[in-house]
């Protein structure tokens, strides 16, 4: 008995520290100690775990509940950052001015592995929302049967639409690979944010003209993992064999690495040159990374997510072959307000089209 007393307490412990960690993972940039991302990645599986090892403890009557009891009680914190309850419609009457935001990562409108016709349920969501702003990654047209079409269909919707496609932005720098705003509203300075990345993941943003307020638009796609077929089939197999191949893990875990702390020098970038804009900002984009993440905590500030200010239930925009986490964001200006937060999901993508509406001040 002795000995399950230990184990209780070692099993107790280990979980306790394992959350710990991600409660304090946003707070080290993995490109000093990368480690700890993996802590915060885990933070919604060790809330869980320890949620049940706490319940599993009270029925055996063991004092060490005290321990998972305490950590999960400041972990509470984080929680409205993954479940929310308090969705927000516009209130009546409604706002005067209002923006209606669309961020989306197409997954180049299902060009690499298409599996079915959602094309007329994406334009129908983008009649319905009515956007003002959009804001894309991965919109590349790589010239496929059932994509080109999408495009040309987009491209006449919204012709009227300013436009900054990063891309166009330099004929030096390599592509964006789709990274893009459409604004309803006149585009007066545009250009790149960061370029950490330069020949993959980036930042662009646009200055727009609402009446007569300036609003800086922000797009970022930070660092993709790039997993390849190999490396999904090794996550698969992990689950069935006993003795894995310990070459391929190691590949999965450097190609982690590398993006933790490439998005942790974009996360740094980014925010440095927030700080230093005189324009209210509304900032949309691919994070790869969870809001238990140092990219995140870093790029947010003292923005509002939208999700949090109007979302509801367990957020998730990652659809795809890894775990599903929220890693796609809408941020805005702490002065305004963000209402009727939802997502949708395209059969052409790995991400969920996330859509708000933010309110302005007359």
């Amino acid at each position: 008995m002795r000995v399950l007393h230990y184990l209780y307490l070692a099993v107790s412990i280990g979980l306790a520290l394992a959350l710990i960690g991600g409660l304090v993972s946003p707070y080290f940039s993995p490109a000093k100690f990368w480690p700890i991302a993996f802590f915060g990645l885990a933070f919604p599986f060790m809330f869980l775990a320890n949620i049940l090892f706490l319940c599993f403890l009270l029925f055996i009557k063991k004092k060490y509940f005290i321990i998972q009891a305490i950590v999960l009680s400041f972990s509470l914190i984080k929680t409205p950052d993954f479940i929310q309850f308090n969705a927000k419609n516009l209130p009546d009457p409604k706002p005067v001015r209002t923006l209606n935001i669309i961020n989306f990562n197409t997954h180049y409108m299902g060009a690499y592995d298409y599996a079915g016709g959602d094309s007329g349920y994406f334009f129908n969501m983008l009649d319905t929302i009515q956007p003002d702003i959009i804001c894309l990654q991965e919109f590349a047209n790589l010239g496929g049967n059932y994509e080109m079409p999408m495009f040309k269909r987009f491209f006449k919707q919204f012709k009227h639409f300013y436009t900054v496609n990063a891309d166009a932005l330099s004929h030096t720098f390599p592509t964006g690979y789709g990274v893009c705003i459409f604004s309803r509203y006149p585009i007066i300075d545009k250009g790149f944010l960061e370029l950490e990345n330069q020949n993959t993941n980036l930042t662009v943003y646009a200055d727009i003209v609402v009446n007569a307020d300036t609003i800086r638009v922000v797009n970022t796609h930070l660092k993709s993992i790039v997993f390849d077929k190999f490396d999904y089939r090794t996550m698969e197999n992990l689950k069935e064999i006993e003795n894995p191949n310990l070459g391929a893990v190691q590949r999965i875990l450097a190609k982690l690495k590398y993006a933790f702390q490439s998005r942790a020098k974009q996360a740094d970038k980014i925010r440095e040159r927030l700080q230093s804009t005189r324009y209210k900002v509304i900032l949309c984009g691919d994070f790869n990374d969870s809001p238990a993440s140092y990219s995140y905590h870093t790029i947010r500030g003292n923005l509002k997510d939208s999700f949090k200010e109007s979302g509801k239930g367990m957020s998730r925009t990652y659809i795809g072959k890894m775990p599903s986490f929220r890693i796609d964001y809408i941020l805005h200006d702490p002065s305004w307000n963000s209402y009727h937060y939802q997502t949708n999901t395209l059969n052409f993508s790995d991400h969920k089209m996330v859509s708000c509406t933010i309110a302005l001040p007359n």
